[in-house]
């Protein structure tokens, strides 16, 4: 496992195949809810923080997670800077989205469907990727917050999204996609705070553009 400061903010890990080897992991189903996988997780936090002083434990962290078919895995790890509107944003949003308010519509497992997920700094754009998407999108959606920036987990499939050629440039409009969502997806339900579960673009979309 070889670790790279890129800036005082971002580091590059590279794992080898014999680093998956070693931890029994397999690249093909690497998944962050795995044991192993989470063990290596932190292992090279801890690492990154010995090397290089890079220390995440009280940042909110964005990670990024490419296979490399010649390196094996290369995972760019950022900590993102935080702004104070978020808390009492988030504030707000508590207090509006009680549970007696949300109508949680619980659907069968995903067959035949993709996720994708979505990171916004600010809560006004998630307002508006939601906007956007309330005339093409009815398919299932998850609301996390974890340390100030706002994750939106989104089924995507045929009869899910009206027109999937505009679904994700309406998205990257206003938020970034996040790499690897299976691993990652897991990282968001363990550290991650859900704040509306199943169909949070249709209730902001309640709550904010009546």
């Amino acid at each position: 496992m070889k670790i790279e400061k890129i800036n005082e903010n971002k580091i590059k890990v590279t794992i080898s195949i014999d680093d998956l080897l070693e931890r029994n992991i397999d690249l093909d189903t690497l998944n962050y809810n795995t044991p192993a996988a989470q063990e290596l997780f932190w292992d090279m936090m801890e690492q990154a923080e010995i090397q290089f002083g890079f220390d995440a434990s009280d940042s909110q962290i964005c990670v990024e997670a490419i296979p490399d078919p010649e390196e094996g895995f290369v995972i760019i790890i950022t900590k993102l800077d935080e702004d104070g509107e978020f808390e009492s944003i988030h504030k707000y949003i508590k207090n509006r989205f009680r549970k007696s308010d949300l109508r949680v519509r619980k659907r069968n497992s995903r067959v035949s469907s993709s996720i994708v997920i979505y990171f916004f700094n600010n809560f006004e754009d998630l307002c508006s990727v939601c906007q956007k998407l309330r005339d093409i999108y009815s398919g299932e959606s998850t609301l996390y917050r974890l340390k100030g920036v706002y994750y939106l987990v989104l089924t995507k499939n045929s009869w899910s999204v009206a027109n999937l050629r505009s679904f994700e440039p309406i998205l990257s409009e206003f938020g970034t996609k996040v790499s690897n969502v299976s691993f990652y997806e897991g990282y968001l339900n363990e550290h991650g705070e859900k704040i509306i579960e199943y169909n949070a673009v249709e209730t902001i979309n309640d709550y904010f553009h009546r």
